[in-house]
């Protein structure tokens, strides 16, 4: 690696990108680590027929959230709005677009959730194997949470909203926090006695509206603060508002792909009975723990700036940018996926394995853990990549790259699970994202030009070699853990311990190795804050 790191123009202005993904992850991780105690909770407290029947009811609007929070209504509205803003003419038009766009969103909203709350039993009919139905009471326990749960629809897509707006302003912090306000609500619902209530889990699905409700009215103070309180109006020829909408269109069928292909693991997973769903909705919130603190922060964060470039006609500095934080985010989703895929055993048992949660759960979540520990890195370039289509808004290839995809997962998975069982929708899931990534990749150089893709390739062999170092640290796990246990066998206080300790020590090496190879992407951001925080402190 570079003993002087260079860095695109656009990071020598304050690093500004690596500091909203930081503003953005440290909100996150809170809610983030609230998500685990929730997830926590629910396997210890409910049984697998509780659990699936809410996860299953909670993947529907939670769907809509992967559309418009992380997905077509933050590409096709961020650049847009961007470039208004910079209309020399005045704010006028911006207010319009704002509007314009929030009364045809609302109106949309409204009857969305008109239709899931009132029909919620022929589309779960049609989602779910006849081996889930199969299980007594447990279809009908289903209806029932969703037809609470829709509403969340409406309440998600308007905090989408209210954040799409300011993250284009450049304030992250807030709009990243707001769902931990939900996970709270969701924790708090988890812990009302179930004999105040008609059946058991009723709570959990109020809780769903109630986190809804707190998690957009959070927002609402900064945003009038903005001047950007978006108002109803019924004027729809603002020729803005269509742009963000025909923009939206190739996005939403490239997310709205995506998330059919939750839908269809969801399918696949009813098929193998009670604890499937559960067992992979646990795996994914660990997945998304790293994904979410750096991909989709530096993936939001990165749109903005890479709208300007485009806007302002520096290719080559878009493609710089970009090409650095996509190494930043595989110099930080390698040794996560590592150390996932080596500690997953004892990062789910300290977790999940308690109370309705049984330790043959535990293994079979941990095996899940373990394949989806190389879906972090194809995810988390796909989450980084495609805001370079969207600044160019270029919305209409990566939904066609993910149609591809999709036909592939559709295709391979029955064919992996009826070697290696539910694991093999797993397998599946991995490959098609990479797939999607790769499609991204070989394109890019037609719709916007160079990459440096051999510079992208000489990084990621770096961070595998030192990943493959820490992955030897982390086996200090079983020797940790022989030292807190005793003759009773190891309290939870010395398995987390053990774990936490083990992490400091692969951590350590990791870092250790990336100060002694002078890797680029740790000497860049090491630079960036300790010169801020001098800064803070007068020095």
């Amino acid at each position: 690696m570079n003993s002087t790191p260079h860095v695109p123009q656009q990071q020598e202005k304050g690093g500004q990108v690596v500091v909203q993904a930081v503003l953005m992850a440290l909100g996150t991780l809170t809610s983030r680590v609230l998500g685990l105690v929730r997830e926590s909770l629910f396997a210890a407290l409910f049984s697998r027929t509780v659990t699936d029947a809410w996860y299953v009811a909670f993947r529907l609007p939670n769907i809509f959230r992967r559309l418009f929070g992380e997905g077509s209504l933050s590409v096709a509205f961020v650049p847009v709005f961007v470039e208004t803003r910079l209309d020399p003419s005045g704010l006028e038009r911006s207010h319009r677009l704002v509007n314009g766009f929030y009364t045809l969103f609302f109106l949309l909203l409204a009857v969305l959730t008109a239709i899931g709350t009132i029909f919620p039993e022929p589309l779960l009919n049609f989602l779910l194997d006849e081996n889930y139905r199969a299980v007594p009471g447990k279809f009908d326990l289903t209806v029932l949470m969703a037809r609470i749960m829709f509403a969340y629809i409406f309440l998600v897509c308007t905090y989408a909203y209210f954040m799409a707006i300011l993250n284009a302003l450049g304030r992250f912090g807030l709009a990243a926090m707001a769902p931990t306000f939900f996970n709270v609500c969701i924790i708090a619902a988890t812990l009302v006695p179930t004999t105040w209530l008609q059946w058991e889990g009723q709570a959990l699905a109020w809780g769903v509206i109630v986190g809804g409700i707190v998690q957009a009215a959070v927002l609402i103070p900064s945003l009038r603060r903005t001047g950007y309180w978006p108002k109803l109006t019924f004027s729809f020829n603002d020729p803005d508002v269509w742009r963000v909408l025909r923009s939206m269109g190739p996005g939403l069928l490239g997310m709205g792909l995506l998330q059919i292909t939750t839908l269809v693991n969801m399918r696949f997973a009813s098929e193998f009975g009670e604890g499937p769903i559960s067992f992979i909705n646990l795996a994914d919130r660990l997945l998304e723990l790293p994904l979410s603190l750096v991909s989709v922060s530096i993936g939001t964060a990165l749109l903005p700036t890479l709208s300007r470039m485009w806007a302002q006609g520096k290719a080559d500095e878009m493609s710089s940018t970009s090409n650095y934080y996509l190494r930043l985010n595989l110099y930080v989703c390698v040794p996560a996926a590592i150390g996932l895929f080596v500690l997953a055993e004892p990062i789910v048992e300290l977790l999940f394995q308690r109370g309705k949660f049984t330790p043959a759960e535990a293994l079979m979540t941990a095996g899940v853990v373990k394949i989806y520990s190389a879906l972090i890195i194809s995810t988390s370039l796909v989450r980084v990549f495609v805001p370079t289509y969207y600044a160019l808004k270029n919305t209409w290839f990566p939904g066609l790259v993910s149609a591809i995809c999709l036909v592939m997962h559709i295709g391979i998975a029955p064919v992996l699970m009826n070697r290696f069982g539910f694991y093999g929708l797993n397998f599946s899931s991995v490959l098609s994202s990479s797939l999607n990534f790769l499609l991204l990749a070989a394109f890019y150089r037609h719709f916007i030009g160079r990459f440096g893709w051999w510079k992208v390739l000489k990084s990621f062999a770096v961070f595998l070699f030192m990943g493959a170092v820490m992955a030897g640290a982390l086996m200090v796990y079983e020797p940790l853990r022989g030292l807190f246990s005793t003759q009773g066998g190891i309290s939870f206080i010395g398995k987390m311990t053990a774990l936490l300790l083990s992490i400091l020590v692969g951590s350590v090496v990791y870092a250790g190795l990336s100060a002694a190879l002078k890797v680029e992407e740790f000497q860049t951001t090491w630079t960036t804050f300790s010169s801020k925080i001098r800064r803070r402190l007068g020095r």
